[in-house]
């Protein structure tokens, strides 16, 4: 083995996992005192590992093999594990898992938030651990043969799989069409298909199947749906995409319908193929069960709902609170929140569909306003919407975040801005991932 001292890529060295860190990786130190980032490993394993980058300050390394396994390490089911990067955690027993989940998020609003001492319960999970996922975005590559699957660790190359553990087992029969279609093959048919999404409702079965392809290639969707409606009667449509899948796909045509409708409780939501839901029907009964009780609305308060989605909390919040406007950026989204509201019996609260940072200004002055409700994407919350949010006063605020890192970062903000958190509750929306939903509620001090 090396000296520490002398690290250099390629080189080997044994090292004891400590703990995880937020993105899944387990943390060693080395003899110099480098702490030592490791995939794929568990609190306890003594590990041998191979350099991939080396600092003054850490270094990164790859797993070569578990020397002494830690009692916390299981076998993991999937054969895909370790390639395919869907997965940090399938190695670690599932209480591990939401044990430093929990952990992470501490930790995290400690060092990003400089927020000691803020409560956090221990996760809530909405599902069982594997099948969860009723929504799957599949990467493609079409070269001498189909690969279809999802991105390798860290890389864009597509691991090739013909099954996902996470996967409602009606994702994996879509999966398993796409693999096995003949005369023509799913790139004969659409020869620069490069994604397909895929969701399906977890309350009501319904089926809808998105591509993004080239727009020449229109004409083969409604063969393509009637090779999937034989084989998923609950199919609903096939949607042509074109534009970034990452950023605001754009719609081409489609055959059947462009929607699928999930069921949240006694709530029917309307869900375009292109807008934002919880990764199932079960989690987003979860959070909004989580934001209503947080809400302890009383009929009297007006309330915001900022990132509103397809209204999954906008409804209901406007069945118990006087007046509720919601704000969301996707066209698609937004309208299916006006029909989500019309169908569910709350046609009096209002969908503004703009960025929150343009609007918010201007519903600021609306005001006062009860409570705030936000669940932004990944990257959290702008300053210029802490700011809106903070300067007018709200007594309460909701803050669902889907990132610990910039939940810590975002709750810190508010917190010097005149806010306590009273309470913060970890979602496990995302077996065997690091990923993790929270639910924070916010009440101002003075």
């Amino acid at each position: 083995m090396s000296t520490p001292s002398s690290l250099s890529f390629g080189q080997r060295l044994q090292v004891t996992i400590e703990r995880l860190v937020f993105q899944g990786s387990g943390l060693g130190h080395l003899p110099d005192g480098r702490v030592v980032f490791v995939p794929y490993t568990a609190p306890g394993d003594l590990a041998e590992v191979e350099v991939a980058e080396a600092r003054e300050d850490f270094v990164r390394a790859n797993l070569v093999q578990v020397v002494a396994p830690s009692p916390v390490r299981v076998t993991p089911p999937c054969r895909y594990y370790g390639n395919c990067g869907g997965c940090q955690w399938q190695h670690l027993e599932y209480a591990s898992q939401l044990h430093w989940k929990r952990e992470i998020l501490q930790e995290l609003l400690v060092r990003v938030g400089k927020l000691p001492g803020v409560p956090v319960s221990v996760p809530v999970t909405p599902a069982g651990p594997w099948e969860y996922r009723a929504r799957a975005r599949f990467k493609i590559f079409a070269g001498a043969r189909l690969h279809i699957g999802f991105h390798q660790r860290e890389t864009q190359r597509v691991v090739d799989i013909d099954r996902c553990p996470l996967l409602d087992a009606r994702l994996n029969g879509v999966l398993r069409i796409l693999r096995s279609m003949r005369d023509p093959a799913l790139h004969k048919l659409f020869p620069r298909v490069r994604e397909v999404w895929a969701a399906v409702g977890t309350g009501t079965g319904e089926v809808v199947v998105s591509l993004f392809a080239r727009t020449q290639d229109r004409a083969a969707i409604r063969l393509l749906f009637h090779r999937f409606q034989a084989e998923v009667p609950t199919l609903q449509g096939v949607i042509l995409l074109d534009g970034d899948p990452r950023q605001h796909p754009r719609f081409v045509d489609r055959h059947g319908h462009g929607a699928i409708m999930e069921q949240v409780g006694d709530c029917r939501f309307r869900v375009d193929a292109t807008a934002f839901f919880q990764v199932s029907g079960l989690a987003a009964g979860t959070l909004t069960r989580l934001v209503m009780e947080a809400a302890a609305l009383s009929g009297t308060e007006r309330v915001l709902d900022l990132y509103s989605g397809v209204g999954t909390f906008t409804v209901p919040l406007a069945r118990r609170a006087r007046q509720v406007l919601g704000i969301e950026a996707n066209a698609a989204a937004a309208t299916d929140a006006v029909h989500n509201l019309r169908s569910n019996g709350c046609p009096e609260a209002r969908i503004v569909q703009a960025q929150v940072e343009q609007v918010l200004p201007a519903v600021a002055t609306e005001g006062p306003w009860d409570l705030v409700v936000l669940d932004p994407p990944r990257q959290g919350c702008s300053r210029r919407v802490l700011d809106a949010i903070t300067g007018m006063a709200v007594p309460r605020v909701i803050y669902v975040s889907c990132d610990p890192s910039t939940l810590a970062r975002d709750l810190g903000i508010l917190v010097s801005s005149g806010y306590r958190c009273l309470a913060l509750q970890p979602v496990d929306l995302f077996p065997q991932t690091f990923h993790l939903e929270s639910v924070a509620v916010l009440e101002r001090v003075s």
